[in-house]
């Protein structure tokens, strides 16, 4: 294991300012599930190592004036606990759910998960279906960008190496809208996502669609938002038979963007299943016919 300096500050301003002095080469940690990894496979190379797992202030979820706001270090089980998420953003709380083990859960970190751009990540599905933003601190100031600005690549994010990503906030959902969350995996326990897919509909007084917006996760190089699909839902009735009209158009969305890879074959047909699953749950949050039971 490559020897480096360690850190564990417990203050934003310390933290701010270690990433400042060591910004040509360090790391970050909160929950440490994903370095730990690395580390122990050699693949960690940063001189300095920066602990912000005691930085307190980083570690809640509230609603203010109608915006869900975020900490960066709270944990998927935090969210997962969390009354107001349980109850209102299912597609966060399912997400958050659906990761890892309990022990994961107890330990990761909503803005570790954001931060570390997996292509199987499931919150920043669900974040993107919400047009969540990201808030990023460095010690020369605060910068704010929508998550979909934020990635810009596999594995890359505009994250400078002085930055902290401290909070995600959203709009809160209204008594018209409905999210959620599908996840596939190939195995029961501690599942690796295969296809995600999150969605948030919102309906009008005649149960037309009036805002559609619909992300798939672990088929591009990271969650993508499916304008052919939002387009399709908006301006029709939110009913099985509307829905029932566009799983073929996700399959050939999958199609078309992986063409070539072995998986194709899989995944354009599996999404399918994904799809009646994620919308089925949007009818019963509307309490329509067609919805789970």
């Amino acid at each position: 294991m490559k020897e480096f300096s360690f850190f564990s500050p417990g203050t934003l301003d310390e933290a701010l300012s270690l990433l400042s002095q060591h910004k040509d080469s360090v790391s970050v940690i909160a929950g440490g599930t994903d370095i730990v990894l690395e580390l122990n496979e050699r693949a960690h190379t940063a001189q300095a190592v920066v602990d912000i797992s005691k930085i307190k202030d980083l570690r809640y979820v509230k609603v203010v004036d109608g915006v869900v706001r975020i900490g960066a270090l709270s944990t998927f089980t935090d969210l997962e606990n969390d009354p107001y998420i349980r109850d209102h953003v299912k597609s966060l709380y399912s997400a958050c759910y659906y990761v890892g083990s309990p022990q994961i859960r107890n330990l990761g970190t909503i803005g570790g998960n954001v931060a570390n751009a997996s292509v199987a990540g499931d919150t920043p599905t669900a974040l993107i279906s919400l047009d969540a933003t990201v808030v990023l601190r460095s010690a020369a100031g605060k910068r704010e960008m929508k998550i979909t600005d934020f990635y810009s690549g596999a594995g890359k994010t505009q994250l400078e190496k002085d930055e902290l990503l401290t909070e995600i906030y959203f709009d809160a959902p209204t008594e018209n809208m409905a999210t959620a969350y599908t996840k596939l995996g190939k195995r029961k326990a501690l599942v690796i996502v295969v296809i995600g897919l999150a969605v948030l509909l919102e309906r009008d007084c005649n149960n037309i669609c009036s805002k559609a917006q619909v992300v798939i996760g672990a088929v591009a190089r990271y969650p993508k938002r499916l304008p052919s699909i939002e387009h399709y839902l908006v301006g029709k009735p939110i009913t099985k038979e509307t829905f029932e009209g566009c799983r073929d158009m996700f399959s050939q969305i999958v199609y078309d963007m992986i063409p070539t890879r072995a998986s194709v074959g899989y995944k354009k047909e599996s999404v399918k299943g994904v799809a009646n699953k994620t919308f089925n749950s949007i009818l019963k949050d509307f309490s329509l016919s067609g919805g789970e039971e």
